[in-house]
């Protein structure tokens, strides 16, 4: 298939052409040419229009989708639709779902639910068996099955031998073990962030502490076992320390930051809108100005969706009651330019959504440049657009945007020789 990219913006700092208008002509999944003028007779498909900018395709490190056990929320094929929505060319699922990916028959069944897609899906090993913290799941088997890594999804290994005995037996996996940071006790029953607005409102928080002191514990038991570990919800400015100087030390740690944790702070739960509620939750504009730092002097590694398909029950509710959780794939490119402004450029948000999870997944390097596979995402940071039933593709709308109109939206993903349009 030939396709052509007319005079588009080339946001890719490790490519010559970065921050240059032209043409990119595409032939049989690679990208033959890059200039001014390109003749576009001949092409199957043109892709062209005002203030059109590419990059490198973007990688999610996390995503809850659900698929198999909760497919009223999201199927597979719901998941990478919504993906290709937001811009995404793959995406890292979470091995939470009924049953939990702990098995190779799991793996195997989302790899062939995935299975043509435009978008890869790259699924998560669970670390013990049904998530439960106690015993090892087969994690060897699931790598060879084609998981891209191992986790616990959202749920912290409180057994500090059981998380010790996961290190050292995935380092020889030779794929990133993710760790999620909360303290269980701390967090338990807990309804939002710790601090004023959860004293005047009257509800639980969960402290900066609960993340610090599990990041703490598992930094050491990285520095005990020579693990690689990956952080991907790190949300406080004590956490983004810990990590700054582990890096600094030398230790193999990478981490993320949810890019809903960029833009709201625990301000918006004021409303009581449980779409609002996440985990870990909202925090103040202290610990938002950190994690900027973080991404900016490269503590922080990724910027992740963190999406989480939720029905319509569980969370037109009481906020207490509701549960926790955005759908957020399709989201993801208006929130950060909402939530950068003043703080950063589009080439730094770019990078943490390309170079920054191809580190972390071990995967090679990529750039635009003639020879090169044809991996990229075509999008424009002016088009607005309302996100609603006609534009979306996620089977929830558990979304504090839903409804809203929003300024960045996607025209195209490409992954080889396939490409997907936005929905519009």
């Amino acid at each position: 298939m030939r396709i052509l990219i007319s005079n588009a913006r080339i946001i890719d700092p490790t490519s010559p052409h970065h921050g240059k208008d032209r043409d990119i002509l595409i032939d049989g999944g690679k990208i033959i040419e890059i200039g001014a003028g390109i003749d576009g007779d001949g092409a199957d498909e043109v892709i062209e229009g005002e203030g059109l900018k590419v990059s490198i395709g973007w990688v999610d490190l996390f995503a809850t989708i659900g698929d198999p056990g909760f497919e009223h929320r999201e199927t597979v094929v719901s998941a990478l639709d919504a993906a290709a929505n937001g811009g995404f060319i793959r995406i890292v699922v979470s091995p939470k779902s009924l049953p939990a990916t702990d098995s190779k028959s799991c793996v195997e069944y989302l790899l062939k639910q995935a299975r043509g897609h435009t978008v890869g899906l790259l699924p998560l090993a669970a670390i013990t068996k049904g998530l439960e913290g106690r015993e090892l799941a087969e994690m060897y088997d699931m790598v060879n099955s084609g998981a891209t890594g191992v986790s616990n999804a959202k749920r912290t290994i409180s057994d500090s031998k059981v998380m010790q005995l996961a290190m050292q037996y995935a380092e020889g996996l030779n794929r990133p073990f993710y760790s999620f940071t909360e303290d269980e006790r701390m967090g338990h029953g807990t309804q939002m962030h710790e601090g004023d607005v959860s004293t005047r409102l009257g509800l639980r928080g969960t402290p900066a502490l609960a993340e610090e002191l599990a990041v703490t514990r598992d930094l050491y038991l990285a520095r005990y076992t020579g693990a690689t570990v990956h952080f991907p919800h790190i949300t406080t400015k004590g956490a983004v320390q810990l990590i700054r100087e582990a890096k600094a030390e030398g230790m193999k740690v990478t981490a993320s930051v949810p890019a809903h944790h960029l833009l709201f702070t625990d301000e918006t739960v004021q409303t009581f809108d449980s779409n609002y509620k996440v985990r870990p939750p909202f925090r103040n504009s202290t610990h938002v100005d950190a994690l900027w730092e973080g991404l900016k002097d490269g503590t922080l590694d990724a910027i992740i969706s963190d999406h989480e398909a939720l029905e319509v029950e569980a969370k037109f509710m009481e906020f207490g009651q509701a549960k926790a959780g955005i759908t957020a794939l399709e989201t993801l490119l208006p929130a950060l330019l909402r939530a950068a402004e003043g703080q950063c450029e589009l080439a730094l948000l770019i990078e943490k959504l390309t170079t920054g999870p191809r580190k972390v997944l071990g995967m090679e390097a990529a750039t635009i440049a003639e020879g090169q596979p044809a991996e990229l995402t075509i999008f424009s940071t002016e088009v607005e657009w309302v996100y609603n039933e006609d534009t979306a593709c996620s089977l929830s709308k558990n979304s504090p945007l839903w409804g809203h109109a929003l300024t960045g939206r996607t025209i195209a993903v490409l992954n080889g020789e396939e490409i997907a349009f936005a929905k519009f």
